[in-house]
């Protein structure tokens, strides 16, 4: 069975919302800034790029390579497949999400650009525990909910 159209936009919302939710309230809370208006734009600017990026990055060829190379035979939804695949999405995901928030956020703020990298290598430390943890939890409701459970494997 084959991913419909449907599952993957049903998945990535499922996933991308509450994904881009904990990683603005991990950033403000890195960042000591205040809960306001200016998270909900966050959020909003957060949600659009990450959808970006799921669109953009072939989530399921990785997860299908991954599983491939380094557990043949085995199904891509068991628990050490799905936390090295876990693991490598975490980890490209919350590299172009970190650097593209946080330019976001300096720009929006005022803040001077010549502190960039310095702000991001302070937040990406813990944005990736955050998001691996994400990614933990709302991958597979997602995954669930949309049906994917059963396209990659998991059980029927």
């Amino acid at each position: 069975m084959k991913p419909t159209k449907k599952m993957i936009i049903t998945q990535n919302l499922v996933f991308n919302a509450p994904f881009a939710l904990v990683m603005v309230i991990v950033s403000n809370l890195i960042n000591h800034q205040q809960f306001g208006v200016e998270t909900i734009g966050m959020f909003f600017i957060s949600l659009v790029i990450v959808e970006i990026l799921g669109f953009i990055i072939p989530v399921q060829k990785i997860a299908g390579f991954m599983s491939a190379k380094f557990y043949k035979g085995k199904n891509p939804m068991g628990m050490p497949q799905f936390l090295l695949t876990a693991l490598v999405l975490t980890l490209i995901f919350t590299i172009f999400m970190t650097l593209s928030m946080t330019l976001i956020g300096m720009l929006l703020g005022g803040a001077p650009l010549s502190g960039y990298w310095g702000a991001v290598l302070h937040s990406f430390p813990l944005l990736c525990v955050a998001a691996y943890c994400s990614v933990m939890i709302f991958l597979p409701l997602s995954m669930k909910v949309s049906g994917m459970d059963k396209v990659a494997g998991g059980p029927r």
